[in-house]
């Protein structure tokens, strides 16, 4: 099948990859497609916050690539990671970098607080509430701010670097 020149290396676990697309998906649906206050706008929230938690979880049982111990991002790590850019190396696509750990957390933290008002918003106590629809907008375009950012640093490094990251998240694996 693989000749030795030709050998992978197992880098995402399907369910990180899976929860990458289906997260993707659920977002910009609602972003883009669903009407705010329509019920499968809220039905899609309810996903993404589901698929946030699964996320969570494994984050702390999944395996060694997926676990938030491998690259949460500490200002050591971040030093030493900038430092390397600043080289000119290209970091190791076998994890997150730790600036890509930070992106990781600050899109988690965005879809939640996202998700959370859109669900404070259907709740008696904050119907009609301007500044809670005010919080769930503003999120929803911090977080699809994010993910334009997160997009160009993605090719950005496929283009720089030696692997394709989009293909190692659709496939799970990388060359050797």
């Amino acid at each position: 099948m693989f000749t030795q020149s030709q050998q992978t290396v197992k880098v995402w676990d399907p369910l990180i990859r899976t929860f990458h697309w289906s997260l993707a998906t659920s977002f910009l649906l609602n972003y883009f497609l669903l009407e705010e206050g329509e019920s499968a706008h809220e039905w899609v929230g309810y996903l993404t916050l589901a698929l946030v938690a699964v996320r969570i979880v494994w984050g702390f049982i999944g395996p060694q690539n997926a676990r938030f111990s491998d690259f949460w991002p500490t200002p050591t790590r971040i030093k030493h990671h900038l430092c390397e850019l600043l080289r000119g190396d290209t970091p190791s696509p076998d994890r997150h970098n730790p600036i890509g750990g930070l992106m990781i957390l600050a899109l988690l933290a965005g879809v939640v607080l996202t998700g959370f008002s859109g669900w404070l918003a259907t709740t008696d106590l904050f119907w009609g509430e301007d500044w809670i629809e005010d919080l769930h907008e503003t999120s929803a375009n911090l977080v699809m701010g994010l993910v334009g950012f997160h997009v160009v640093a993605v090719v950005w490094f496929s283009r720089r670097g030696p692997h394709n990251l989009i293909r190692i998240m659709l496939t799970g694996y990388r060359d050797t």
